[in-house]
């Protein structure tokens, strides 16, 4: 095929193609698909352009600037977080470009992405973390006959979202099997299709152990699972189902209420700041930290290699976010706040 005929639609269906290849999740594919469709459409109303070998650098910055001075229906501007990803996404597509050789002069070497400031995002403070533990209770009134076993299993989630800061589709994802109740390490479906070890602290591992061992069975007979098996969802809804993603975020909006807590977000996502923020103010190595959150770049794949799973456990469990309510203030700082990027 030659370049000077591919038009631009048939370039992104390739591309796209060439990330399903590669274990793109869906969310990834959605959302590539969307905006280079925004982007092509552009280009072919504002430069009847559709082919390939057409495409320049003026066009790249020219969609950053009708970006920055579009208006939504809403009469809204986008924020220039949106610019930035939309600039990102197109960025991405155009490297594939010219690593593919449909570009024959690179466009993006001298294109330059807008700069964003980054906001100062505030997590909980340790009286706040207790605040939502507190406040896990579901009450009699809402299913009497299960509302222990829901406290408890709303207490297990909160303890293992702030212990080991994974995210919130990777809480909702856990299977049994992923446990491993000996060495406390849990099996982590991340980002990529990649898988990691985990490590939940004693204090962490407690409230789970317990939801495991004693609440578990009774959400799970209500949806008729009689028994357990290894590929079984780890939290249940209180008709004895997977607890989905939503059905997280649904248990975060009741605690927001509850606690009363306006001035910051009350999410799972906040939960990992605050572990963040907590363990590094409290001493533990960067390194650790990022290895904890699956936060890897190639550059730092190569650091991480001489970790082992055993360290990291050790290096966890002294610096357990739940311990830090025992932590004088001449430690350092807690609760602080975490640039949210």
């Amino acid at each position: 095929m030659e370049e000077s005929r591919v038009t631009l639609r048939q370039a992104l269906d390739d591309f796209l193609e060439v990330c399903r290849i590669n274990k793109a999740s869906v969310h990834t594919l959605r959302n590539y698909g969307k905006d280079l469709d925004f982007f092509l459409s552009w280009l072919e109303s504002a430069y009847q352009l559709t082919h390939v070998n057409e495409l320049q650098l003026k066009h790249l910055r020219g969609w950053i600037g009708y970006l920055q001075k579009y208006t939504t229906r809403r009469g809204e501007n986008l924020d220039d977080n949106t610019v930035r990803q939309y600039g990102v996404h197109v960025q991405v597509f155009c490297h594939w470009l010219e690593h593919e050789d449909y570009i024959e002069k690179p466009i993006t070497t001298k294109f330059k992405l807008p700069s964003v400031e980054q906001k100062f995002v505030p997590t909980f403070t340790p009286e706040e973390i207790q605040k939502l533990l507190d406040a896990c209770d579901e009450g009699a009134v809402y299913r009497p006959k299960v509302h222990k076993a829901l406290t408890a299993r709303n207490r297990a989630i909160v303890s293992v979202l702030v212990d080991t800061g994974i995210r919130r589709k990777e809480l909702a994802g856990l299977r049994l099997r992923d446990i491993d109740r000996d060495m406390r390490v849990l099996l982590i479906h991340r980002k990529g299709d990649k898988w990691q070890q985990v490590p939940i602290s004693r204090e962490g591992f407690k409230p789970l152990h317990e939801y495991l061992t004693k609440y578990r069975p009774q959400l799970a007979a209500v949806g008729g699972r009689t028994k357990a098996h290894k590929d079984d969802p780890v939290f249940l809804t209180d008709m004895g189902e997977q607890l989905s993603i939503v059905g997280v975020s649904k248990l975060f909006n009741r605690l927001k209420k509850r606690t009363g807590i306006e001035d910051k977000k009350v999410s799972p996502h906040n939960c990992r700041r605050y572990m963040a923020t907590t363990q590094l103010a409290m001493g533990r190595s960067p390194l650790d930290v990022q290895r904890q959150m699956g936060h890897t770049t190639l550059q730092m794949t190569n650091k991480y290699a001489s970790l082992s799973i055993e360290h990291l456990q050790r290096s966890h469990e002294e610096f357990s976010p739940l311990r830090a309510k025992h932590v004088k203030d001449d430690r350092g700082p807690t609760g602080s706040g975490y640039w949210d990027e």
